[in-house]
Parts: structure tokens; sequence; C-alpha cells
């Protein structure tokens, strides 16, 4: 049960910003593959998981505390990961022409995003495990 509400709760919120892109997407004629994966979503989507991560761990009390101390230092790094990229995102919004490589942004954003998906799936598979 924990996964689903997880899954629910966390990754559909989440993911709410690349469903209405992807919905524009669907309707506008205009729109580009580069529009449709946008790395702000992905900023979003990886942020809305650490901090989940940190706030479903930092309330619980686990036998084995190492592991619940790296998983929440392994989320507070993605966090400020996720807001340096997002402040280079911010900064290239506001700039005429911008010397940064916006693909690589794009690139490090979705890869972030989906490892910040595999960790924070393998947190709430173990609490799962542990209710069982």
């Amino acid at each position: 049960m924990k996964k689903t509400k997880w899954l629910i709760y966390t990754v559909v919120i989440g993911l709410i910003p690349f469903i209405i892109r992807t919905f524009i997407t669907l309707f506008d004629k205009t729109a580009t593959f580069s529009y449709w994966l946008n790395e702000a979503d992905f900023i979003v989507f990886g942020l809305v998981l650490n901090l989940t991560n940190i706030n479903e761990l930092e309330d619980r009390d686990f036998e084995d505390k190492r592991w619940k101390s790296k998983n929440i230092g392994t989320s507070v790094f993605f966090i400020i990961i996720f807001a340096a990229i997002f402040a280079i995102v911010t900064y290239t919004d506001f700039k005429a022409s911008p010397d940064i490589n916006t693909t690589m942004v794009k690139s490090c954003s979705i890869v972030l995003a989906i490892v910040s998906f595999i960790i924070s799936y393998s947190i709430y598979d173990r609490l799962t495990n542990l209710e069982k």
C-alpha cells in the first residue's frame, strides 16, 4: 500500500507539469520536441521526489540508522543539485544569448530525475517491506 500511495501522491503529483506540457504539445501544432521535454518539469519532479524521501524518513525510527542517514543525505545532495540546475535554467531564461550548453542542462536534469525516481522507489520498496 505504501508504494501505491507513493506512486499516486508523489510520482503523479510530481509529473503534473510534464503531463500538462504533454497535453499542450498534443494540441499545439507549433510545439516542438524541445518544448515538450522541458528541464524545469524534470527539476520539479526530482525536487518533489527528494523532499518526499526526506519527509518520509525523518519521522521514522529504523534499526539501521546508517541507511536512514545515507538516504536523507543523498536526498539533500540531490535537492542542492536540482536547485543549482534550476538556477542555471533561470539564468538562461533572462539572458539573450547564454553561453550555457542547454542540451547538457536538459540531459542532466532528465538523468538526475530518473536517478531520483530509482532511489525514491528503492526507499519506498524498503518501507513497504518493513510494514509487512
